[in-house]
């Protein structure tokens, strides 16, 4: 008879705790009141039956019948588990070998990478995460995935050094990827999102629109590689979701360490716009804090624009029948008693509002007022807004990008104060 089991390595009154019941015990030669001597092996302890012990097994009465336990708790005896969170337990006649179990081994050596820690990004875009990820001393970026090719191709130019994987995760195998410390997931929103709810009439049930099941792809890669940490972001809604709650749970479980929260841009980062953001950050390494600087914008739009010049008239001329028909669109709507508008900012302005994938369709603002009429954010523009230049010189391709990316300043301070954590310091 051969017996197998997996479970945490237990603490009892700051003492290390092996807990092991079963009816399998009994055939196995530990029975009740059985005494047994503890080894210490290499990677492990041995338990034996022993004429002589200090330790015997123990019994509980469940189920009407008696079933033997083995308790152990004893920093000494317990000594070459000490650095492991995991144990398995393999048993046969007279003799137990309690062992790291592999999930074990691979955590303690994910806990001992040092700085650059190998990177690979999950749902890469166009590169507005990445530009962050390859800008700290911290975090080596060895590959991204992406399935949109346009989106891709603007990612590896970025990145020439990096590994593309272009594909949907859903046909990847964890055994696929490279060798990494640290997975970062800007997982898909068109799910989550307020208004991808409501156009794929999604509510209460985000996770079943085509792109709601991308987090259990992440959990598989993540149960299969045990990655030192991962950082993921996505619209606040998705913190509350079953996809968003389920995700943490099975972090937890997994032994992560789980800080989440709310990234308020324009109230406490000094940023122009107000894209609110859910981040969760996990890692084997207890006790990271996403410190937040508590700043609030003090700008003005003027930062961020070009000062008045010759091309306003062309650029204003280019969008004004799409401006007009979209004013008369608006009119009827609002007849109807339905809130449709669009925003125009000024120098002056004090806030920005936020920038969406479609704006190039010139469907909803922000327009820059000028004296012919209002214009469209330059690509230039909107870079200096979200923080991140993209290496694309396809107007609409380039808003896509940025329209759906992260406002990198923001994550290049994030990464900072996690980089120098996972480093120690």
């Amino acid at each position: 008879m051969r017996f197998l089991a997996f479970h945490k390595l237990g603490e009892n009154r700051n003492s290390l705790r092996i807990w092991i019941e079963s009816q399998s015990l009994n055939s196995l030669g530990f029975g009740p009141g059985v005494g047994f001597s503890v080894e210490s092996r290499t990677n492990g302890v041995r338990l034996r039956p022993a004429l002589l012990a200090e330790n015997h097994v123990s019994r509980r009465l469940s189920a009407g019948q008696i079933r033997p336990i083995i308790d152990i708790a004893n920093r000494c005896l317990l000594g070459p588990l000490t650095d492991f969170t995991e144990i398995k337990v393999e048993a046969v006649f007279n003799q137990i070998d309690v062992t790291p179990s592999t999930r074990a081994f691979y955590i303690r050596r994910r806990l001992h990478a040092t700085s650059p820690f190998k990177t690979i990004e999950v749902f890469a875009g166009g590169g507005t995460l990445s530009a962050a990820i390859a800008s700290s001393q911290d975090f080596h970026l060895v590959a991204g995935i992406e399935v949109e090719p346009k989106y891709a191709d603007v990612w590896q130019q970025a990145h020439p050094n990096a590994t593309l994987y272009q594909a949907d995760i859903r046909c990847l195998h964890p055994s696929d990827l490279p060798p990494h410390d640290v997975l970062i997931a800007s997982i898909p929103s068109t799910s989550h999102s307020t208004l991808g709810r409501a156009k794929k009439s999604l509510a209460g049930k985000p996770e079943l629109g085509d792109t709601g099941d991308l987090y259990l792809s992440i959990c598989e890669f993540i149960a299969h590689r045990l990655p030192l940490a991962c950082l993921f972001e996505n619209v606040p809604a998705f913190a509350t979701s079953l996809a968003g709650r389920s995700l943490g749970l099975h972090l937890r479980n997994l032994g992560y360490h789980i800080e989440e929260t709310i990234l308020d841009p324009y109230n406490e980062w000094n940023e122009p716009q107000d894209r609110r953001r859910w981040v969760m950050v996990a890692t084997f390494k207890p006790g990271f804090k996403l410190r937040t600087p508590g700043t609030r914008f003090s700008g003005t739009a003027a930062d961020f624009l070009d000062a008045p010049d010759e091309h306003d008239l062309a650029d204003a001329q280019r969008i004004a029948k799409s401006i007009e028909s979209l004013r008369l669109h608006n009119q009827r709507h609002a007849e109807l008693g339905h809130g449709f508008g669009f925003t125009i900012i000024n120098r002056s302005s004090t806030k920005i509002p936020t920038l969406v994938r479609s704006y190039h369709k010139i469907n909803i603002g922000p327009f820059v007022e000028t004296a012919y009429g209002p214009r469209l954010l330059r690509k230039h523009e909107a870079e200096r807004i979200m923080g991140c230049a993209i290496d694309c010189t396809h107007y609409a391709t380039a808003i896509e990008i940025l329209g759906q990316g992260v406002q990198t300043r923001i994550f290049r301070k994030i990464l900072a104060q996690f980089g120098s954590f996972l480093a120690g310091g």
